[in-house]
Parts: structure tokens; C-alpha cells; sequence
């Protein structure tokens, strides 16, 4: 349908009075203020089916195998999303790092009825076991809700309505790996019962957004409680900005009740992998105006009717807006909702190749949609005239970070983001989740093709603000150094590469909690990597690092340096070889905590108490004379006296040519660092100590 300008003008305030009038418009202008900051972006559309109402015929359905019991009706059932004889289920990370991962099933039953009378689904009940324990979930239908006529094939779903728990089943893992479906029809003693093995969908597709169209402190949003229906995965997606203290879809100083207030208004929405063209929309005008908050379902049905006869519903897959369903190998996309006459123009023929990372148009309000997002679902692909023909399955991803937005109370507020591998986005009723749209953490601070980081005289305070700035960046500890000036504590680290290491690493810990977390790491196969004590408001810490390895070691903590000593020559005599001897001075006592290998190093020399003289004087003898290398040092201070503590080895691998550099002051350290570092030498050892209350380092570097 066409109208004039003017015509259309018209027609558009008519609306507008109508749901403007009901509240005032300064009680919607504060309301939509305050809703705007919930945990949840409610968007509402109109294009969903009604499969209960859909009707076929049998031909080229997959019926799965129906369990032979008596007195059941004759009729056949396929259920959906299905990969041969097992179901998927739409897997997701949970809503942090340290969160159970999750799940969701909906299943979709396709009955034919092969007898000559009309049969009524009553009632389906889910089994599945979890933990060995039986879990049931059941479904009751109302009378002639669900009639299968003689001939027929009706659908019914476990389905949801939009942003509710609905009937869909929800799984925190260990997730099940059969699902029994039972089928109770009125009038039939016993249910029509099919078993299928599960497994996840495991193709994941990229975010179709990216972190570089964000503004400060913006990310995108979303959440897995999408309506039912073929769409019962799909998303609708949003972006929430922090402002003013708290987190808002609309940018500040706006009502929120036009389309350019909204943060995801005109964001760029990309391809999320190679395809071809289906179909697209580009002419299709934006809403005027987002629905303002507190409207009867009569004012929204009322305002959607006007938006279908007046600026979509003449069109083909209207209801979508300006869209592009691309196919994507084996399956179709529909990005949906966005700008008018902003597609991109080379993409919009059908049949045109689309490369992953395209740019495909803007972020908006058009098609049946009550307010600016992104609509993203997946369908299997039937032909290239029937973009909606195949069957749903799950949008996963393999790219980017989610956290639960109940986790992420302001940026920066919380680490615990996890990165999405063929999964989707973490939801349930009232909990979203944001979404960061790169290969890079949100907190990552650094360049990610670096040989190794390295950072010297951290306070306290800071250590831990750096320490998550490196390793979001794919980064790990192999070397954690604290020591004292004063009454304060610093920190020297080197992180390197961490693709392929499992690692763990902890500061702070008493001596109880260090025991504890020995203990759990290796019984789950990890070996202490690095380990170091240090005073902090007087009493003894450890901080420590473990990756999961096949080196054989063994430690111990906290030991006075004499124990040490009469225990030091039955490990060497057991073929232990000390790669680790960290000393702290609590009460005038010194005591140690180390760490040994069994490995070939040809012979070894380790001193745990040394004097600066002292070192000197064992460097020219071990390094100068010998050949021997240093391995490792450790700074501490003996009532008042800067002690450090020695381990030499005589065969290292990547130590071809070396540097070590002594008693250096921060400024000094730093220009040693630049030097060498760019010389593509890597720091090996990195400790700091006082003396006479300044701060002094000892630095190792080879290559």
C-alpha cells in the first residue's frame, strides 16, 4: 500500500495520539526512562506462526522410531531440530567464567495421523536423566487445542511465549545425553513414546557486529528467550551504554521515545559467514516512533495493525522490514529490522556472494517491530525461492565474549567473561546478557602477537588491574615475584603466550589456602609452575602458578631454611633438581618455599642466602669460571639486609647468549628491559627487593 507524503503524515499522528494519549506524555517520557535501565530489553514483534495451526501432508517427512506398545493410535511422529538419529539441543556458556554452561530443548513434533479418526493430543512428558537422578518435564494441552485430522500431519512445540520459561526445557550441565518423549492422546491408554540421542549443534557462525562500532562503554545485548515457533532460538539484540551511573539502552539526555535515541539505531550489521543472496528488502520505512512503554495488548496490537497496513504489509517477508535472508552453506539467515534504503546496495540482487564480514546495512525499527534492534535467526536451507522452507536450528557463535548482566555492574566491573565456541547467547526469563563483538577480551589492554609481557614494581592495588589486562589478551604467568619496600607490597611478572596451556594461577594465599589450592590442581593433573612468598601486612603469602604438564615435581612451603638445608641433599640424592627456592624473613627466621624437577641439567648450584657481595662473588665463580647459568633469583631482605636467593644450571636450553644485570633501580631495570627485549631477548628472571628503602631489581634475559 502507497500513500503520499502528506497522507502518510497524517495517518501517522492519528496513531500517534492514540497511544500517546494513554499514559500522559510526561508520564511516558519518565517511564521510559525508568525501564530503559531494567536487566532485560523487551522487544516485541509480530511475524511469529502458529504452528499449532499449521497443517501438511506426510510426504517427505523422516518419521523416528516409535517404541511398540499397545493400545496407542495409529499415527506417526518426526520430531525437530534433528541431525539423523540425534536431537540438538541449543548449547550456551553459563551467564559468567566460573558458571555451570547451559542449555535449552524445544522440540517440535511432526504427528500423522494415519487412522480414519480425528485424534487430540492431551498431554507430552519429557524424561532425562542428569546426575543418574530421572528428571520429568510435562506438557498438558487443553481439550481440542491439538486435533490431528485422519491424513494429516499437525505440529505441536514445547514452546515459549516472548521473554517467559514457558514449556522449553532448560539444562544446567552435566547435560543428558537421551531424551524420552511420551505422547498421551485422549481416548488411548498408553502414550506414544520415541527415544532420542542428544548432542549439541555445533556450527557456529560470527557475531554479525563488531567492537569498533561501539561508543565508550558500550556493548551489544541479547538473551536465548526469544518467542516460539521456528524462531524459537532467534535473537533479538540491542546495545546498552553506561551512563550516569547505571546501564541504558538510549543515549543520554533522550526520552527514549524516538528511533535515533536508541544506542543500536544505525549500528552496522555484518554477514556472519560466506553466502549467496535469497532474498532482500530495502524500501521499506523505519516506524516512526519506538512503542513508549505501559501499553494494553489492545494499543499494541492496535499500533501494529497500522504499522502492517500502512508500511509493510504489502510487501514480501514485510514483517521482517529492510532485511537480507542469506544462505550460508547448508542454511539461510534473516538479518531483519533494519534501516530503509540503507542495504548495501552491491548485496541486495538475489544471487549475489556475500563474504563474511560484508557490511549488509544499519541497525533499525522497520517491519513488525516495536522498537530499533537486530533480528537474527537460522533455518535450514530447502531451495532459493523458500528462505523460510527448511527447518529451525540454533544460532551459535564462535567468536566474541557474553557475561550475564547481572555479573557486569559497571565496565571494567567484572573479568569473569566467557569466550563463545559454537554457542549461543546465555538467557532465561529476566536475565541478559551483554555480548563483546571481538577476538580480543574486553579487558584486554595489549597487543596479542607479542613474545612476552613483562611488568616490574606493580603496587598491590595495580598488580591485579595489569595481571587482567594481560591474560585477557591470551597471555599466562610464568613468573610471579612480590616483595616489600617498607610496608608496602609489589609485584614483578612475565606472562608469554598461552594457546595450548591450561593454567591456573593465585596470590594472597595464607599457608592453609595454598596447601588447599596444591592440593586441588594436582589431583586434576597440574604441576606447580611458579611459586613465591612475600610479606603483606607482615604475614606470609604465596602466590603461585600451575599448567597442566607431564613434568614430575614436588614442593613444599613455608619450611625454616635449616629444615631446607638438612633436606636438601636426599632430594638431590633422589635426582631432584631445584628449580624454584623463594625466601621470606618473618619473627628473624628465614623461610623457604620451593620447587623441584627431576630433569637432566647436567649439575647444579643453588644458594638461598646470599648477600649482594656474596652474589657477586658467586656470579664470577658459577657464571665467569664455570659456565654455569643463572636460572633463578629471588630478592627478600634479613633484618634490614638485601638478601637474594640463587639457582644456577649448568645445561639450559635458550640460553645460547644471555644477560643478567644487578642491583638495578626501577628507571634503570626499564632501560635494560627496552634494550635487550628489543633485541629479541626474553626476560627469564624479574625480582625486586630493598634497600635502605629504595627499590632494586635483578634482572635475567636470553635468547
Amino acid at each position: 500500500m502507497k500513500k503520499n507524503l502528506h497522507a502518510l503524515a497524517g495517518s501517522l499522528m492519528t496513531c500517534l495520539l492514540l497511544f500517546f494519549s494513554f499514559p500522559s506524555l510526561a508520564q511516558i517520557t519518565q517511564t521510559a526512562r525508568v525501564t530503559s535501565t531494567t536487566s532485560v530489553t523487551r522487544i516485541r514483534e509480530f511475524h511469529q506462526e502458529d504452528i499449532t495451526k499449521t497443517k501438511l501432508l506426510p510426504a517427505g517427512i523422516q518419521f523416528d522410531v516409535i517404541e511398540n506398545i499397545l493400545n496407542i493410535p495409529n499415527v506417526d511422529i518426526s520430531l525437530e531440530p534433528k541431525d539423523g538419529d540425534y536431537l540438538l539441543y541449543h548449547p550456551t556458556p553459563g551467564f559468567n567464567s566460573a558458571d555451570e554452561r547451559k542449555a535449552q530443548i524445544s522440540v517440535v513434533a511432526y504427528m500423522y495421523n494415519k487412522g480414519s479418526n480425528n485424534i487430540d493430543l492431551d498431554k507430552v512428558v519429557f524424561e532425562y536423566k542428569r546426575n543418574n537422578q530421572t528428571i520429568t518435564k510435562s506438557v498438558t494441552l487443553p481439550r481440542n487445542i491439538q486435533i490431528v485430522e485422519p491424513g494429516a500431519v499437525r505440529l505441536w512445540q514445547n514452546s515459549r511465549d516472548y521473554h517467559e520459561w514457558g514449556d522449553v526445557i532448560y539444562l544446567n550441565a552435566p547435560f543428558p545425553t537421551e531424551l524420552k518423549a511420551k505422547f498421551y492422546f485422549r481416548d488411548f491408554a498408553n502414550p506414544v513414546t520415541i527415544t532420542k540421542k542428544l548432542k549439541p549443534f555445533n556450527l557456529g557462525f560470527s557475531l554479525p557486529f563488531k567492537s569498533s562500532d561501539l561508543r565508550k562503554d558500550e556493548y551489544w545485548s541479547s538473551y536465548s528467550m526469544h518467542g516460539g515457533g521456528g524462531q524459537v532460538f532467534a535473537y533479538d539484540m540491542g546495545v546498552e551504554g553506561y551512563s550516569n551511573g547505571a546501564w541504558n539502552g538510549i543515549l543520554p539526555n533522550t526520552t527514549g521515545l524516538e528511533n535515533d535515541d536508541s544506542r543500536i539505531f544505525g549500528k552496522p550489521i555484518y554477514a556472519m559467514a560466506d553466502g549467496i543472496v535469497l532474498h532482500s528488502l530495502n524500501d521499506c520505512p523505519d516506524n516512526p516512533k519506538p512503542y513508549p512503554p505501559g501499553l494494553t495488548d489492545a494499543q499494541y496490537d492496535s499500533i501494529a495493525k497500522w504499522q502492517k497496513d500502512n508500511l509493510w504489509g504489502a510487501k514480501e517477508y514485510g514483517g521482517a522490514g529492510n532485511h537480507f535472508y542469506i544462505k550460508h552453506g547448508n542454511y539461510v539467515a534473516l538479518y531483519a529490522h533494519m534501516q530503509g534504503a540503507k542495504l548495501n546496495n552491491k548485496l541486495t540482487p538475489k544471487g549475489s556472494i556475500v563474504n563474511k564480514g560484508d557490511l549488509l546495512g544499519y541497525a533499525g525499527n522497520s517491519g513488525s517491530s516495536s522498537g530499533p534492534h537486530l533480528h537474527v535467526h537460522v533455518y535450514t536451507y530447502k531451495n532459493d525461492d523458500e528462505p523460510e522452507g527448511g527447518k529451525f536450528r540454533p544460532l551459535l557463535f564462535d567468536n566474541g565474549f557474553t557475561i550475564g548482566k547481572e555479573y557486569y555492574k559497571e565496565p571494567l566491573g567484572n573479568v569473569s567473561w566467557t569466550s563463545l565456541d559454537k554457542e549461543g547467547i546465555p538467557g532465561e526469563k529476566a536475565k541478559a546478557s551483554f555480548i563483546w563483538p571481538s577476538e580480543k577480551h574486553p579487558f584486554c589492554g595489549y597487543p596479542t602477537n607479542m613474545a612476552e609481557i613483562a611488568k616490574h614494581g606493580l603496587s598491590e592495588s595495580g598488580y591485579q588491574e595489569e595481571f587482567n589486562k594481560i591474560w585477557t589478551c591470551d597471555y599466562y604467568p610464568v613468573w610471579v615475584d612480590g616483595f616489600n619496600v617498607g610496608a608496602k607490597t609489589y609485584f614483578n611478572m612475565i606472562f608469554r603466550p598461552s594457546k595450548g596451556v591450561a593454567w591456573v594461577a593465585r596470590h594472597n594465599l595464607d599457608g592453609n589456602q595454598y596447601q588447599s589450592e596444591f592440593n586441588t590442581w594436582s589431583n586434576a593433573g597440574y604441576n606447580l609452575l611458579n611459586v613465591d612468598s612475600y610479606l603483606r601486612n607482615g604475614q606470609i603469602r604465596y602466590a603461585a602458578v600451575w599448567v597442566k604438564d607431564n613434568r614430575i615435581t614436588m614442593g613444599y612451603h613455608g619450611r625454616p631454611i635449616a629444615w631446607h638445608e638438612t633436606n636438601f641433599k636426599k632430594n638431590t640424592d633422589a635426582g631432584w633438581v631445584p628449580v624454584n627456592i623463594s625466601c621470606v624473613e618473618s619473627g628473624g627466621q628465614v623461610y623457604v618455599t620451593a620447587l623441584w624437577e627431576k630433569k637432566n641439567v647436567g649439575d647444579f648450584y643453588a644458594r638461598p642466602a646470599m648477600t649482594l657481595k656474596q652474589y657477586n662473588d658467586f656470579f664470577k665463580d658459577y657464571t665467569d669460571k664455570q659456565g654455569f647459568k643463572v636460572v633463578y633469583l629471588n630478592g627478600y631482605t634479613l633484618n634490614g639486609v638485601p638478601m637474594l636467593s640463587g639457582i644456577w644450571h649448568k645445561n639450559v636450553q635458550g640460553y645460547s647468549s644471555w644477560w643478567a644485570k644487578h642491583h638495578l633501580t626501577a628507571a634503570g631495570y626499564q632501560t635494560e628491559f627496552t634494550n635487550l627485549t628489543g633485541q629479541n631477548y626474553l626476560t627469564r628472571i624479574v625480582t625486586g627487593y630493598a634497600d635502605g628503602g629504595s627499590m632494586r631489581f635483578e634482572g635475567v634475559w636470553a635468547k
